[in-house]
């Protein structure tokens, strides 16, 4: 169930006491602003929406994801579970008020403002170090474990930032983030493949008649479409379920709660239309592509 902490959003910055000066924050906070917007994610579209100090906590937030998440993808050999523990042993300085890193900075203020837990951040990095041990998963739930800590515990952090109007946001939030991150999985099949990772569930792989020496070298047939179909559908079910729930952000979070859910949920489509062929290059949105849908939404006042 969401705390009332989560709901009360405007009473929890009256309670905020700012720690670190304003022209460092205001350059951390830019720095933040920078990392997210260079990243190229279509989680920025969807930022744009929120207002300022939201936006800035969101830009801290994902800056400190994307950090974390970087250390896993671009750093070489034993110095990554340091590099991880040392960000970990960040987090918590951070949470006193301490901090050097322009990241920490912006985060420290963030997480004060708005009352953010800390055990969405750590499960966020307990994610990540699971990247460096498991590159398959037997069955579904043994990737739902592992999305709960890359992608629902983000979920959890944008509650906290956003607000919203009952307890059922958790809920539905959930039921985004999931969405999110089995669409990332389907885009990004052929480049985890690269790396000798597998998302998909082995046991599914079976059912279907693929196999993983298939999947890693790129071998679309009859099985790899029923395969990546079947994907598809179970990615639209939680698409399905977080659309309905939309209601439970507060106003000012709405529009932008939707359009990033819009936004993955148009690069699934995409992913369709191009027949899963997510192998040659990575499923983007391209800049019109992007406003089209902004429209559409804007039209209709939800996905």
């Amino acid at each position: 169930m969401v705390s009332s902490k989560i709901i009360t959003t405007k009473a929890k910055e009256r309670a905020y006491a700012q720690h670190f000066p304003s022209e460092v924050l205001k350059k951390a906070y830019s720095y933040c602003h920078e990392v997210t917007k260079k990243c190229d994610t279509n989680f920025y579209l969807g930022f744009q929406f929120l207002p300022e100090e939201k936006r800035n906590a969101v830009y801290a937030s994902y800056a400190f994801c994307r950090y974390a998440d970087d250390i896993v993808d671009e750093q070489k050999g034993k110095g990554v579970h340091w590099l991880l523990s040392r960000w970990e042993a960040d987090l918590h300085s951070a949470y006193k008020n301490k901090a050097t890193h322009p990241i920490m900075i912006a985060l420290s203020d963030a997480v004060h403002r708005y009352n953010i837990p800390k055990a969405p951040y750590l499960g966020l990095i307990r994610g990540c170090k699971m990247d460096l041990t498991i590159s398959r998963y037997k069955n579904f739930q043994e990737l739902l474990t592992y999305c709960e800590l890359v992608a629902t515990t983000i979920s959890s952090i944008s509650l906290h930032i956003f607000g919203c109007n009952s307890p059922n946001a958790k809920k539905y939030g959930r039921y985004l983030s999931i969405a999110l991150q089995l669409t990332n999985i389907l885009r990004d099949v052929g480049e985890d493949a690269k790396k000798g990772r597998i998302y998909i569930p082995l046991e599914e792989l079976e059912r279907f008649g693929y196999s993983e020496s298939e999947l890693l070298r790129g071998v679309m047939n009859s099985s790899y479409y029923s395969l990546m179909k079947f994907q598809a559908r179970r990615a639209h079910s939680y698409y399905q379920k977080a659309f309905c729930g939309m209601k439970n952000f507060t106003d000012d979070s709405r529009f932008a709660t939707v359009v990033m859910g819009g936004v993955y949920h148009e690069v699934l489509q995409k992913i369709e239309r191009k027949n899963f062929n997510v192998y040659q290059e990575k499923v983007r949105l391209g800049e019109l592509e992007k406003q089209v849908l902004l429209l559409k939404l804007a039209a209709v006042g939800r996905i």
